[in-house]
């Protein structure tokens, strides 16, 4: 069996991304030094695309949504971590933009050997995750993904 060193989990809350990274805990307990990258995408596009132009453009609506967005991102790094079990090493890995680019390069900045990852999100009422950032990511990543339902 390949002991993966660096695991990447895209996390948001969801059932398959806590499943998702249950996966990875138990890879990642099989294998020497493995460190998992929590990774959370906060999408602000998509998240004020439920918003009529009026609204998003008297500013204050943008500046609110954009801060409760990154709010809800961080709290869903801090749930994550505590559901890791003590003795696996772990980093939290923050970005605002698509979820697809960003975990791309997330995944090349930090060498990450294995993407772990549910098959679907929370979607865009969240704003973090599409339907289509699992297909994505098994099309453009350079190391293996792993998705878990």
């Amino acid at each position: 069996m390949l002991k993966y060193k660096k695991i990447m989990v895209p996390y948001d809350g969801s059932e398959h991304a806590k499943n998702a990274l249950l996966h990875a805990c138990d890879l990642a307990s099989a294998a020497e030094n493995a460190t998992i990258y929590i990774a959370s995408i906060c999408n602000m596009v998509a998240a004020m695309s439920n918003f009529d132009q009026v609204s998003i453009a008297e500013g204050c609506l943008t500046t609110t949504l954009a801060q409760e967005l990154e709010n809800q991102c961080k709290a869903d790094l801090e749930e994550a971590t505590g559901l890791i079990p003590k003795g696996i090493a772990y980093e939290e890995l923050f970005e605002i933009g698509s979820p697809g680019p960003a975990l791309l390069e997330l995944a090349d900045d930090n060498h990450i050997d294995l993407i772990v990852m549910g098959s679907r999100g929370l979607g865009q009422i969240k704003g973090i995750f599409m339907g289509s950032v699992s297909s994505y990511m098994v099309s453009r990543a350079k190391c293996p993904v792993f998705i878990i339902k």
